[in-house]
C-alpha cells in the first residue's frame, strides 16, 4: 500500500546516485511488494466510462487526456477529471490506504502510472482550470510546457 501525500515524489536522488544504489533504496519497497503479493495485473486502470463522475468535484468526466484514478487496497476505484482534482483529494484524503495511481499521457490518452509520469502546469484549459497535464516523456513535457506556459510564468 501507498500513501500519498499530495505531492509529486522527489526524483533527484535518482539524478545524482548511480543504478547500485537506486536498487537499494528500491529493495525495500520491492521486498514489500513481493510479500504482499501485489503485481502488476492486480493493478490495472478501470475504464472510463460515460456516466463517471469525478470523485473530487463531481462534474462528469468528459476529456480523457485530464482522466486519472485512484486504486484503494479495498479495490474500490476512484476517478477524477483533473490532475487538479486529483492532486485536491490526495492533500484531503492522506489516510487513505492507496494501491496505485494513474493518470492519462496528455497525448496518447495511454494510462501511465502516477509516479513515473511528468505532470507540468501549463496554460492549456483543463476541465477545472489547473493547467496540469501529465507525459510518460519528460522531453515532451518540458517541450509541451514552452509551448504551452502558464500564465503566472
Amino acid at each position: 500500500m501507498l500513501k500519498l501525500i499530495g505531492k509529486k515524489p522527489d526524483r533527484s536522488i535518482c539524478k545524482s546516485n548511480p543504478p547500485a544504489i537506486r536498487l537499494v533504496a528500491a529493495l525495500p519497497f520491492l521486498v514489500l511488494c513481493l510479500s504482499s503479493g501485489c503485481s502488476p495485473s492486480e493493478n490495472r486502470p478501470a475504464e472510463i466510462l460515460s456516466e463517471d463522475m469525478c470523485a473530487h468535484c463531481r462534474m462528469a468526466i468528459s476529456n480523457l487526456r485530464f482522466a486519472s484514478e485512484i486504486i484503494l487496497e479495498s479495490g474500490e476505484v476512484l476517478k477524477f477529471d483533473d490532475l487538479g482534482c486529483l492532486a485536491a483529494y490526495q492533500s484531503s484524503h492522506s489516510d487513505r490506504n492507496v494501491t496505485a495511481v494513474f493518470v492519462k499521457d496528455y497525448e496518447t490518452k495511454n494510462w501511465l502510472l502516477w509516479q513515473k509520469a511528468v505532470i507540468v502546469t501549463t496554460g492549456v484549459f483543463t476541465p477545472m482550470g489547473s493547467g496540469e497535464v501529465a507525459f510518460g516523456d519528460s522531453a515532451r513535457a518540458l517541450e509541451f510546457k514552452r509551448q504551452h506556459p502558464a500564465e503566472a510564468e
